[in-house]
C-alpha cells in the first residue's frame, strides 16, 4: 500500500511539474526547432552560394576558338569571381588562379601579393604549399634569391610531407648550384629520387643529377649512377595545372 501511495504521489508531482513548466517547455521546444531550421537554412544557402561560385569559376574556361587556341581567363576574371563569391572555397581557388596568371604574365610583385593573400586566409589548406611555392618563385624571378631560398626551405619545414616538398627540393638544388654548392644540390636531387611513392618530379631530378655529375665529376666518388631521362628545361616556376 505504501508503494502505491508513493507511486501515486510521484505521478501527481510529475503532472504538477509539467503543468507549472509547460509554457517553458513549449518555449524550449520552439527554440530548438528554430535552431534546427536556422542551421538547415544556413547549410542550404551555403551550398547554393558554393554552387554559384563553382559555376562562375567554370564559366571562365571557354572552348578553344576556330584556330584551336584555348581562351585563357585573365587574372582580372579570376579576381572578379573571388570578389563576387567571397567566403566560398571557389573564391579562394580563384585568388590562387589569379596569382598564377599574374606570374605567367611576368607581374611578379602582384602575383606574390595574391599568393600571400591566399596563404593568410588559408594557412591550413592543402593548397597552402602551392601558394608558398608561388611566393618563392616570384621572389626568385624578381632576383630576390636569398628570400626565395628561405621561402623554399619554409615549404620543407611547414609542408615536408606534401607533394610540393619535392618541387621545393629541386628549386633549392638549382639555387645551390648557382651558389656553387654542388654537393648540397646533389643531396637534394638524391632525396627526390629516393622518395616514395614515385612523383612526377623524379624525371627532372634524374636529369638535373646527371647534368650536375657531368659538370662536377668529382662528385661521382662513392655515388651510384642514376638513369638519365629526357626532360624539359629546369625551372623553378610554379607547377602548371
Amino acid at each position: 500500500m505504501q508503494t502505491e501511495d508513493t507511486q501515486s504521489t510521484w505521478q501527481v508531482d510529475v503532472q504538477a511539474w509539467f503543468e507549472t513548466n509547460k509554457l517553458n517547455l513549449a518555449y524550449a521546444g520552439a527554440a530548438a526547432l528554430a535552431l534546427w531550421f536556422a542551421a538547415f537554412t544556413y547549410q542550404h544557402v551555403r551550398q547554393g552560394k558554393e554552387a554559384d561560385a563553382n559555376a562562375a569559376l567554370a564559366a571562365l574556361n571557354k572552348p578553344a576558338d576556330k584556330s584551336g587556341k584555348p581562351s585563357q581567363p585573365s587574372a582580372a576574371d579570376y579576381l572578379k569571381v573571388a570578389e563576387q563569391h567571397s567566403g566560398t572555397p571557389a573564391a579562394e581557388r580563384a585568388v590562387l588562379y589569379a596569382a598564377d596568371r599574374l606570374f605567367a604574365e611576368g607581374k611578379y610583385p602582384e602575383a606574390k601579393a595574391h599568393f600571400e593573400k591566399f596563404i593568410a586566409a588559408n594557412a591550413g589548406s592543402s593548397a597552402a604549399p602551392v601558394a608558398l611555392i608561388g611566393v618563392a618563385a616570384c621572389q626568385e624571378a624578381s632576383g630576390e634569391l636569398d628570400k626565395a631560398f628561405a621561402s623554399y626551405e619554409q615549404v620543407l619545414s611547414l609542408h615536408g610531407s606534401s607533394p610540393e616538398a619535392h618541387q621545393a627540393k629541386l628549386a633549392l638544388g638549382l639555387l645551390n648550384e648557382q651558389k656553387n654548392k654542388p654537393d648540397q644540390a646533389l643531396r637534394l636531387y638524391d632525396e627526390v629520387l629516393r622518395a616514395k611513392p614515385l612523383t612526377v618530379w623524379r624525371m627532372e631530378a634524374e636529369m638535373r643529377r646527371d647534368q650536375l655529375l657531368r659538370k662536377h665529376p668529382q662528385l661521382t666518388a662513392g655515388v651510384s649512377p642514376a638513369a638519365t631521362s629526357v626532360a624539359a628545361p629546369a625551372t623553378n616556376a610554379p607547377a602548371r595545372k
